[in-house]
């Protein structure tokens, strides 16, 4: 018995809804792993770092409380990793154009590198993955995950839409996991990276 084998009969039957989000689950977990791996390898970065880079270049330029909202930490810790990526030149931090008492923090163009050296990196590990793959379940899963990408995005709660029941308990958890409410990043690589 193989171990996805072995995982499966521990943590009982499933079906529906929850078999589909652990499946999910378990294939972001890969992407977060190359994500990951190509930050210990690629980049001068820590995760803790990047989180914030990849928070202002997606949804900057934000105030400061927008950045700490986005990444569920304080505003003075979000103000400590904001001065530290301003050292390093890689945001930039400017009085708001609608308020005197409010600085506006966008990514520069070595941000902007460095983002796009990292996702470049992360392309390849993708990449690498995929050439395992025949390329009509290739083209379906980019279709999927395009769709996943675009219902992740909606304005809904996350969970909203769930009506099925927890998926059973998983053996292979250490005592104390995480939740999926948890924040995101929170094993041990990124502890170890902040």
């Amino acid at each position: 018995m193989n171990t996805d084998e072995a995982r499966d009969t521990a943590a009982g039957p499933r079906n529906g809804l929850a078999e589909e989000a652990w499946r999910v689950e378990e294939a972001s977990l890969a992407l977060v792993e190359m994500t990951l791996n190509a930050v210990a390898e690629d980049s001068d970065l820590s995760v803790t770092q990047l989180r914030v880079l990849l928070a202002v270049d997606r949804h900057g330029p934000l105030n400061l409380s927008a950045l700490a909202a986005h990444l569920a930490v304080s505003v003075s810790a979000a103000g400590r990793l904001v001065a530290r990526l301003d050292d390093a030149g890689l945001l930039t931090r400017l009085l708001s154009p609608h308020s005197r008492r409010e600085i506006s923090i966008d990514v520069t163009a070595a941000g902007r590198r460095a983002i796009g050296h990292l996702r470049a990196a992360r392309r390849r590990r993708i990449a690498a993955a995929l050439t395992r793959l025949p390329p009509g379940t290739r083209r379906a899963l980019a279709g999927a995950l395009t769709e996943f990408t675009a219902a992740a995005r909606t304005d809904e709660e996350p969970g909203a839409a769930w009506t099925g029941e927890e998926p059973a308990a998983r053996t292979d958890e250490e005592p104390g996991a995480g939740h999926a409410s948890d924040p995101p990043y929170t094993d041990r690589t990124t502890r170890r990276n902040q």
